[in-house]
């Protein structure tokens, strides 16, 4: 388990797929994604179940907690593709539970996975892709170090028009230098 101020990262556990879900088959959720069709609870089993045995992939449940109270499941993230040769991979997150959008929850969640990615996992660059209407994903993408690097024009098709998106990434000398402590 990986703990911020008010979350912490866990193992994806089976109990949480009528949450994950929900947010798959929501396409205020989903527009955000690359994922854009429905997904089955058999699909998302198989997935679950195939965690197990991917070596190229690290997935983090996000869960805010209280002490004395229950925990609560807003989201998942995680490191995808992960190239270990050349130490690089693919940062994914996503706060599934709308009502905790715009509170900094993504932002923590992405500052714990990059300080385990760069420092446990030893990795030297996480990069992803975001499209350019996500103006909310890139601010906090841009707030914990990731700087745009390039563009994929015209790469999705979203409520009648093409958008471009952006290639975005940190690397650990960035990621060191920004949160050296004085």
């Amino acid at each position: 388990m990986l703990r911020g101020p008010r979350i912490k990262l866990v193992p994806i556990k089976r109990e949480y797929i009528e949450s994950f879900l929900k947010w798959v088959n929501d396409p205020e959720i989903t527009q955000y994604l690359i994922m854009y069709r429905p997904i089955t609870r058999m699909a998302e089993e198989d997935w679950i179940e195939s965690l197990r045995e991917d070596n190229e992939s690290i997935h983090f449940s996000i869960v805010i907690f209280h002490e004395n109270k229950l925990e609560k499941l807003i989201g998942n993230c995680g490191l995808n593709n992960i190239n270990w040769k050349d130490r690089i991979a693919e940062a994914g997150i996503v706060i599934g539970e709308k009502e905790y959008h715009n509170k900094g929850y993504g932002t923590e969640a992405l500052n714990i996975l990059l300080e385990y990615g760069f420092n446990t996992v030893n990795l030297n660059r996480i990069e992803l892709l975001v499209y350019e209407y996500n103006t909310r994903a890139i601010k906090s993408y841009k707030k914990v170090g990731f700087v745009e690097e390039g563009r994929k024009r015209q790469f999705i098709w979203n409520d009648g028009k093409y958008y471009d998106a952006l290639i975005m990434s940190i690397l650990a000398k960035e990621w060191e230098e920004k949160n050296k402590k004085d």
